[in-house]
């Protein structure tokens, strides 16, 4: 008897967990989005008026454009962005319709463009930009979506052509600025992203009064 309890009880409860599934079954149908000229733009399941689960969008000429992931019509989970020729153009994270943690992005070619991180959708802490040929190109820190701290900028050779500092997202404090053979060539400061005081040049090697503001 006890066995046949046992067996009851868990029956009643699959075909509770059964019934619960179904009205979820029949709400979720498969959707297809077209271009105007009569190409498929989108494919993806609704419940009701909400996107859910995985979404494939294309181009018109039928590749790839993007595949996207949803919860109760909010982008949740990973997205992946492509170019025309199906070469992964970005790849992110969301969170209830928020960007959020890593996110990288590509050239054309397939080789990183730039990386770093999201809060609420916006760019926080550091992000690295980079050249085609694999050479940082800036290294920039953000705070609120907006350039704060140091800022570093490069030549596609790997040389330091730029470095200052960003307050709120205007220039702010000691700026250097180098030659493309990286050998110093002006200082000055900013304040609240206007040049101030006095700039000066530097001519093979030898210090001089450049600009006076």
């Amino acid at each position: 008897m006890v066995g046949l309890t046992k067996l009851k009880y868990f029956f009643e409860i699959f075909l509770l967990a059964w019934l619960m599934a179904i009205p979820f079954a029949a709400q979720s149908q498969e959707k297809r989005e077209y271009y105007a000229s009569g190409e498929l733009r989108a494919v993806g399941l609704m419940a009701g008026e909400s996107k859910i689960g995985e979404w494939n969008y294309f181009y018109p000429s039928g590749k790839k454009n993007a595949i996207e992931h949803y919860q109760q019509g909010q982008l949740s989970g990973e997205v992946l962005y492509y170019y025309p020729t199906e070469i992964l153009q970005g790849k992110e994270t969301w969170l209830n319709g928020s960007l959020v943690d890593s996110a990288w992005y590509y050239h054309l070619s397939g080789k990183i463009h730039r990386k770093g991180v999201y809060k609420n959708s916006e760019y926080a802490g550091m992000w690295i930009y980079f050249f085609e040929n694999g050479k940082k190109e800036r290294v920039v820190n953000y705070e609120h979506g907006l350039p704060n701290g140091v800022t570093k900028v490069f030549n596609d050779s790997g040389l330091l052509i730029q470095r200052g500092e960003y307050k709120n997202g205007k220039e702010h404090g000691e700026w250097k600025f180098y030659s493309q053979a990286g050998e110093l060539e002006f200082v000055g400061k900013y304040e609240d992203g206007k040049p101030i005081g006095v700039w000066y040049q530097f001519v093979k090697g030898k210090k001089k009064v450049y600009k006076r503001y």
